[in-house]
């Protein structure tokens, strides 16, 4: 079969196509025909060399959607031609390997690039919202980075379960998060959040790139309030603040994500953004890498 990888770090360049041997599930493994995956950030990420240690060459990808085309002797609930969901690793290729019990099944009414666009961004926002922020009915939500895959994911959970949300974005999106029903928009490039929101979120939800600007943060939340962020500290402060780091975690499972997050994607209570989608090739796994190394806005799916 073929895949997709590298055999050293570095630019988009470095992709090629490599030939690897059919995979053959074990008692608890399905084997899957991929339709469609999802490109991320770690992806780029892995790509620069970040872990000199992950040995070469290496098949990258996290977010996978196909159709199983092998069960394991023990798998009785999946069966053959069933489309499915997974979070897992080496997916640029042209078959992936599943433990069964890693895979959800996609719904009828769901695209393969649908499904696939939302797992990673959809698995943290979940999380983010449930777990870490604990968002309870009527608490002022403030999301910075909403404008993002997993911001706007977090907006709309967190207007689920009942919260007032106010997104911070560039004024670019106003159009999009007001569609998508905040109670408030502050266009960080024409106001200074941190003074327009001064002791205003109950949660104060930071998934901007790195975490930028943990002073903001703080500005912003109210005293005893929750801040939750992809960075991993914040700066010091008087207020008294519980700070949680996004990371990963099984408290809940991707399984349970997704599966709820499928749910509210085929039911229409719930959008993801698709801004992107190319073939399944190696030219397009190359400029779907060119892509993730400028700021672009959407979703990067590759396809066939």
């Amino acid at each position: 079969m073929l895949a997709y990888g590298y055999r050293k770090f570095g630019g988009p360049a470095v992709f090629e196509t490599l030939d690897q041997p059919a995979l053959k599930p074990t008692a608890n493994q399905v084997i899957i025909t991929t339709l469609a995956v999802n490109l991320n950030d770690e992806d780029r990420i892995e790509r620069l060399g970040a872990n000199e240690a992950t040995p070469l060459p290496v098949i990258p990808g996290h977010d996978v959607v196909g159709r199983v085309s092998q069960v394991g002797a023990a798998v009785t609930d999946i069966s053959v031609g069933t489309l499915v969901a997974a979070h897992t690793e080496h997916a640029y290729a042209e078959q992936v390997c599943l433990d069964a019990d890693s895979t959800v099944t996609v719904p009828d009414n769901l695209t393969p690039a649908q499904a696939v666009s939302l797992i990673t961004p959809g698995i943290t926002a979940y999380k983010t919202v449930r777990y870490f922020a604990d968002i309870q009915p009527d608490q002022t939500v403030i999301v910075k980075g909403a404008d993002g895959g997993v911001g706007l994911l977090v907006v709309q959970l967190s207007k689920r379960l009942g919260a007032k949300v106010i997104a911070i974005a560039s004024q670019q999106h106003a159009d999009a998060l007001t569609a998508l029903g905040v109670d408030q928009f502050v266009a960080y490039d024409h106001q200074d959040p941190a003074h327009v929101l001064a002791d205003s979120g109950d949660v104060v939800i930071n998934v901007a790139l790195n975490g930028v600007d943990g002073k903001a943060d703080l500005a912003m939340a109210k005293f005893d309030a929750t801040i939750v962020s992809i960075a991993t500290h914040l700066p010091v402060t008087s207020k008294s603040i519980r700070f949680r780091s996004i990371h990963a975690t099984n408290a809940i499972s991707d399984q349970a994500a997704l599966q709820m997050l499928f749910r509210l994607l085929s039911i229409g209570e719930l959008q993801t953004n698709i801004g992107y989608q190319l073939p399944f090739n190696l030219a397009g796994f190359i400029q779907g890498h060119e892509l993730l190394d400028q700021p672009h806005t959407g979703r990067i799916v590759i396809k066939k």
